[in-house]
């Protein structure tokens, strides 16, 4: 979410001083585009419970309320400055709480504080919010809610925003917008809208949260995957246009600007972003119908997600027909690694992992494959290119640089995931009792059903086990046909 307007550079740096009608305009480019951004989190909340079970409801939407407010004041207070503050390669030392990094962008001007600096903070928050997001709908239904606190408060205020400073930042020490001198093999990481940077963050810690929690009962019976009731396939897809309807805010806007290139690349940006979506979309329905004999909604969506996930890194920087190829492989990167999760009996609810993790692996080395010369130079100002093209020897050296970054993040993340889910399980504060699984969350941890209809049903069935002498067991479900549907609490957990 970087692009300079100059050949080096950040885009506060470059913009300030200029006049005050392209500044007003930019200012409000990334006020629109964050909120775009940020209605991914609706997105978000359907797929997920739409995954679920109706006795999940209410914990799977509180923890994506939380997401954002617990995202929004922890990268407010430090997470910001960690990310962008300056000092050193590693992580940023100064700015926290925004006030001091506003300050300093006001020294020498008439003004007595900088909105687009605020602006661009709600605009990355966005971002850090949606990173921390794509680990609830994975270890959905059986993970406690204060290992959802210590998970979603750690990876905002410390884990993800290391990444980001490595990767998007003056002076991390793999980002593109560092001095040439320091920059990661010469070119830096070409990461434009956060495949690594956001998604691999995310989907690494959904799978090792996945793994560390264990299956929910009766997801594996025998050695075998069992489709596990779900609540609604309409809210799934309603989630997926969502989230794909968000994307253009959270890929054209990473342009945070529409001076100089910046509207050119956006408007290139949402065509890639499109055609990967949509040729992953068909790839991945079409394999699971090819595997599983049957057109499946639900792979489809994924697909799609997987596609956009893809794209990401590579959107601007990359031609359209090439995006057409990265969203195919996309499609086939998420398929296998679902079916590679099932073979190992991971339960990953929603599929975060292979979504946002293997996805953006493939889109972050798809960037560093595929980046086209002059693509390069109307995004990022260089004169770098993709290990398929040639451009003075720099196409090995950026997906070198990409590569590297990957294993880098990669191992970063996995480090902190192991040491915060494994914590939270030798204390017993990870995974929520099999009364409590059974019975479902709301009940236990939110106070009720989400449902009317849903809390009758559990009324009728307290009544049932306690067997009333008056009324025959046999007279209570006949009065209450259907409490035991699927969806319900007092469903069989197989």
């Amino acid at each position: 979410a970087m692009v300079s307007t100059q050949s080096t550079g950040s885009f506060i740096q470059n913009t300030a001083g200029t006049d005050t009608a392209a500044y007003s305009v930019d200012t409000f480019w990334l006020i629109i585009c964050a909120g775009l951004v940020f209605f991914m989190q609706s997105g978000f909340a359907l797929v997920e419970v739409g995954s679920v079970r109706m006795k999940n409801t209410k914990n799977i939407l509180t923890k994506n309320m939380l997401d954002a407010c617990i995202g929004a004041i922890s990268f407010w207070l430090i997470g910001y400055a960690f990310a962008f503050g300056t000092d050193n390669q590693f992580i940023g030392a100064d700015g926290f709480a925004v006030k001091t990094m506003d300050e300093a962008e006001s020294e020498g001007s008439d003004k007595l504080y900088q909105g687009k600096t605020y602006a661009f903070f709600i605009f990355q928050w966005a971002f850090a919010a949606t990173a921390a997001t794509i680990v609830s709908g994975a270890v959905a239904e059986r993970c406690k809610v204060v290992a959802y606190f210590v998970y979603s408060f750690m990876l905002t205020v410390f884990v993800y925003p290391v990444v980001v400073h490595w990767g998007w930042s003056d002076s991390g020490w793999a980002s593109a917008f560092a001095a040439e001198e320091d920059r990661l093999f010469g070119v830096g990481v070409i990461d434009f809208a956060g495949s690594c940077v956001v998604h691999v963050v995310g989907g690494l810690t959904a799978l090792i949260g996945a793994i560390f929690l264990g299956p929910r009962k009766g997801r594996y019976v025998e050695g075998k995957a069992k489709q596990m009731v779900f609540q609604s396939s309409t809210f799934q897809t309603l989630g997926t246009l969502i989230l794909w309807f968000g994307w253009y805010g959270f890929n054209c806007g990473s342009t945070l600007t529409v001076q100089g290139t910046g509207a050119d690349v956006a408007g290139k940006v949402a065509v890639t972003t499109t055609i990967a979506a949509a040729s992953a979309g068909v790839t991945s329905t079409i394999i699971g119908f090819a595997v599983e004999g049957h057109i499946d909604i639900a792979r489809t969506n994924n697909g799609i997600l997987g596609g956009l996930v893809s794209i990401t890194a590579g959107c601007s920087v990359v031609d359209v027909e090439i995006a057409f190829v990265i969203g195919i492989i996309g499609g086939i990167v998420y398929y296998s690694t679902s079916r590679l999760l099932q073979f190992l009996h991971i339960d990953d609810v929603v599929d975060a992992s292979p979504v946002h993790y293997f996805c953006g692996v493939w889109g972050t080395l798809a960037a560093g494959i595929f980046a086209e010369p002059t693509n390069v130079e109307m995004a990022y100002g260089t004169g770098s290119c993709g290990l398929f093209y040639k451009c003075n020897g720099n196409g090995s050296k950026q997906f070198g640089a990409n590569a590297v970054f990957v294993l880098a993040v990669t191992a970063w993340v996995g480090t902190f995931a192991l040491i915060i889910f494994g914590i939270l399980k030798l204390l017993n504060l990870l995974r929520v009792s099999s009364e409590t699984e059974k019975m479902g969350l709301d009940l236990k941890e939110h106070g009720g059903a989400a449902y009317e209809e849903q809390s009758r049903r559990r009324s009728v069935w307290d009544s049932f086990s306690k067997s009333s002498k008056s009324k025959s067991p046999e007279g209570v479900v006949a009065e209450n046909r259907g409490a035991t549907q699927p969806g319900t609490i007092e469903e069989s957990t197989a």
